[in-house]
């Protein structure tokens, strides 16, 4: 099972047990649907395709057979499918997705020609057809996946076969069918192990040769960098060696490299072609070039880990010891890299500036003493210069995004001999000095240093196992106090919240929902995870201390700036511990609103009793705009923060239906959309899976008692013990009051519609249709809160409309 479904809540992993049998169910109803008498039923195929693109997102346990003879009927559909574009497109998408997922279980042998076949018949030929350009231009892209995923089940000879039916184009280099020959060289010729024979190192002559014969072509150079960098990269057995010095060359303008290996003047070139690169990652060297050096990096260090991941693994024995990269080649490479990180790190181009902290960050594992020196010495330069905000970021960022590294280098080396080793003590400062200087970046006015602040926070708690006092299972956790640290932490991000700023101006009424619009929310996820692992991770005293600072903060404080950033504050403290915040936050927010809509004038639309329509005026009452202000952002805020209650809530189930009738029963809109938002909220923590104690510490790392193991293995093993989350699955008493509240605000609302609909209840237009739009409300509430909870309809005989 995938470890995705492993960690599902109990009854519905369970259900996954299920899926491989639905998944051959679906594969004979494919095969039924389709009768190759009959091109026309191709058709009838169709609607099992999404199905099967279910089962793929949901990374279910399906037999491997089923796979083989899906992909194999799906194929067989494809090629038959002549002349239908829709069908082909479907269908080939899918196919793609079967094959790249299954790609290494699967025993196939697929035919290259029907491809081709299929190509020039739809796209090389004057086929024109009915299809429009986009249909046709999604056809050819579908196609040329297709071929790119089914290449490794080429059978043997294929390669030869397409070499032979393709060089002959290329006898003239200025004719346009050299292009067209080199193109379908490039998508049809396979790397499988079936046809590793064909690749010679006369081939690769023959190749580069080739290659030499039109100069300083872009999509000659493309084509032809494709194909040898294919053969490099699954034929470790062709020696490259004499290539270098022409490969060198003609890679320079293109920035494709992988030819590393010991005792390789490989490492040579490469140094050089740094070299060269270096000045354009220079922050002053903006260009269109910025993007293609970006995936340079990002390709050079993934493919790099890649490599050193596999070495290390080999679990089918076929790498070559000799092959292997050791201690001098890892570091050369790291070493070169570094150049390109130094340039590169203060970059105004955002992704390239990412890429590098990315980058950074997984040479840390590899190299950790040569790139955490740097990161070290960056960050202390970047803090002298504090009006640098964008180098302060930068610098935050890349210490964020290695966090891990650098804990794991401290422990390691202080497990060691702390004392003989100064660059222990380096990291150790690096991790207290950010840690303590991050306060200071939180700053209303200035949005990326403060994301990049609570990053640092996020990352840093992210590795520990407990925030507790007196701790000595990590070295610098003597020299910091966390009940001085939480409070002055509080103080930061209270006078935040109160400087915040909406960026655009709050949208009125109902799709006015509980955002705010500030950076901390729209601009990503930072604010929330931080406070989710920083709450998550306190010792019991300390999340008391800290919730009585957020308590009494909510209580003295009303925002209407900051709806989102204080709920999710809240909620944060919920979902740490549901019964402690209950009580601190949930109940006295819970009699505010009661005791604020107390007195209040009523429409009598909430439904808690049968209106007399009578008593309604035309003059419709109102709220103060200072009350309304104040009863709209108390419910946002309780809205928010009762996401995660679960079965805290229950003990307030009186006063949840007393809030949620009132706001329903007020005469603003602005209120009846706080209701919902309450409504909804509170039938999704009752009823609705999500995980509890999410950010509470699992295991422990095996060799560092302080900090948190991270779980990195996709597959899950019966045989091992599940470190998975726990999950709220809703009580029995749960559900009951969660069918109450249906009750009151859905079978009741219904029957308000139907009654308002039959017997024209209202003489007066306007209070007929605001009764109808709070009780459209209470409908569509209910059903946003239950989801798919909700169980199929059945028709009621007594309202006599069966028919």
């Amino acid at each position: 099972m995938h470890l995705y479904n492993a960690w599902l809540p109990p009854p519905v992993a369970e259900a996954t047990k299920k899926e491989k049998e639905s998944f051959a169910s679906v594969v004979s109803y494919v095969k039924s649907s389709w009768r190759p008498d009959d091109p026309e039923s191709v058709y009838s195929t169709l609607k099992w395709v999404s199905v099967i693109d279910v089962f793929l997102k949901a990374k279910s346990e399906v037999s491997l057979e089923d796979v083989g003879a899906l992909v194999e009927t799906g194929l067989e559909l494809f090629y038959t499918s002549h002349d239908k574009l829709y069908a082909q497109v479907r269908w080939g998408n899918i196919l793609v997705k079967l094959l790249n997922k299954y790609r290494k279980k699967l025993s196939l042998k697929v035919q290259w020609r029907p491809f081709y076949d299929t190509l020039i018949h739809t796209h090389f030929s004057r086929n024109t057809g009915p299809e429009g350009w986009r249909l046709r231009q999604r056809h050819f892209e579908t196609v040329t996946s297709l071929v790119r995923s089914c290449r490794r089940f080429f059978p043997p000879g294929s390669a030869s076969e397409i070499w032979s039916e393709f060089i002959s184009l290329l006898e003239n280099p200025w004719h346009n069918s050299a292009f067209e020959g080199a193109g379908f060289l490039r998508l049809f010729l396979p790397t499988n192990l079936d046809n590793q024979e064909f690749f010679s190192h006369d081939w690769i002559k023959k190749s580069i040769d080739q290659w030499d014969s039109i100069p300083n072509c872009q999509f000659w150079n493309s084509q032809w960098a494709a194909v040898i960098a294919r053969v490099v990269k699954n034929y470790n057995f062709i020696d490259l060696e004499c290539f270098l010095p022409d490969l060198f060359t003609r890679y320079l303008n293109l920035f494709e490299v992988y030819l590393l290996k010991p005792g390789s003047s490989a490492q040579e070139h490469f140094e050089k072609l740094v070299n060269l690169l270096e000045q354009y990652y220079h922050p002053s060297n903006g260009g269109r070039w910025t993007y293609s050096l970006e995936r340079f990096l990002y390709y050079l260090v993934y493919t790099f880990q890649k490599r050193l991941q596999h070495e290390q693994q080999n679990t089918d024995n076929r790498i070559q010891p000799e092959l292997c990269l050791g201690r001098s080649e890892r570091t050369s490479f790291v070493n070169v890299i570094l150049k390109l990180i130094d340039r590169g790190q203060y970059s105004k181009n955002e992704h390239l500036s990412e890429t590098v902290a990315a980058a950074t960050s997984i040479l840390s594992y590899v190299e950790p003493s040569l790139v955490l020196p740097l990161l070290a010495s960056r960050f202390h330069m970047a803090l002298e210069t504090m009006t640098a905000t964008h180098q302060l970021k930068t610098a935050v960022t890349s210490v964020a995004f290695s966090g891990r590294s650098l804990f794991l280098t401290s422990l390691s080396a202080s497990s060691v001999k702390l004392d003989d080793l100064d660059g222990a003590g380096v990291f150790i400062d690096l991790l207290m000095i950010s840690l303590s200087n991050a306060l200071l970046g939180m700053d209303a006015n200035d949005p990326p240093k403060t994301l990049a602040t609570m990053q640092l926070i996020g990352s840093i708690f992210s590795n520990m196992a407990t925030l507790e006092d007196n701790s000595d299972e990590l070295p610098f956790m003597s020299t910091i106090h966390f009940s001085e640290w939480l409070d002055e932490f509080f103080c930061r991000l209270f006078s935040l919240l109160l400087h915040l700023e909406p960026s655009s101006v709050l949208n009125e009424g109902l799709h006015s929902s509980a955002t705010s619009g500030t950076f901390l929310v729209e601009d990503g996820p930072y604010y929330f995870c931080m406070l989710e692992i920083l709450l998550g991770r306190l010792s019991m005293p300390l999340y008391n201390q800290a919730l009585k600072k957020i308590s009494k903060f909510i209580r003295t404080n009303i925002l209407p700036g900051a709806v989102a950033e204080v709920g999710l504050l809240c909620c944060a403290c919920v979902h740490s511990n549901p019964e402690e915040a209950a009580i601190h936050l949930i109940e006295p927010m819970l009699l505010s609103v009661i005791s604020s809509l107390k007195g209040t004038p009523v429409t009598g639309f909430g439904g808690r009793e049968i209106l007399d329509v009578s008593v309604l005026t035309k003059e419709k009452p109102t709220l103060s705009p200072a009350l309304e202000t104040a009863i709209d952002y108390q419910l946002k805020i309780l809205s928010v923060a009762i996401n995660y209650g679960g079965p805290a809530l229950l003990r307030y189930r009186d006063q949840f239906k007393e809030a949620i009738a009132s706001a329903f029963d007020s005469p603003s809109w602005k209120v009846n959309g706080a209701g919902d938002h309450v409504l909804r909220s509170l039938l999704g923590s009752l009823i609705l899976y999500y995980p509890i104690d999410q950010y509470k510490c699992i295991s422990c790392h095996p060799d560092a008692t302080a900090l948190e193991e991270w779980i990195s293995t996709k597959d899950y093993s019966s045989d091992e013990q599940l470190m998975g989350p726990s999950w709220h699955v809703p009580s029995d008493e749960e559900v009951q009051f969660a069918n109450e509240l249906l009750n009151l605000h859905f079978q009741s609302a219904l029957d308000d519609l139907l009654r308002i609909c039959q017997t024209k209840m209202h003489s007066d237009s306007g209070n007929e249709k605001e009764h109808l739009k709070v009780t459209l409300l209470r409908i569509d509430s209910s059903l946003q809160g239950v989801l798919s909870c909700l169980p199929d309809f059945s028709l009621s005989s007594k309202n006599k409309m069966v028919d």
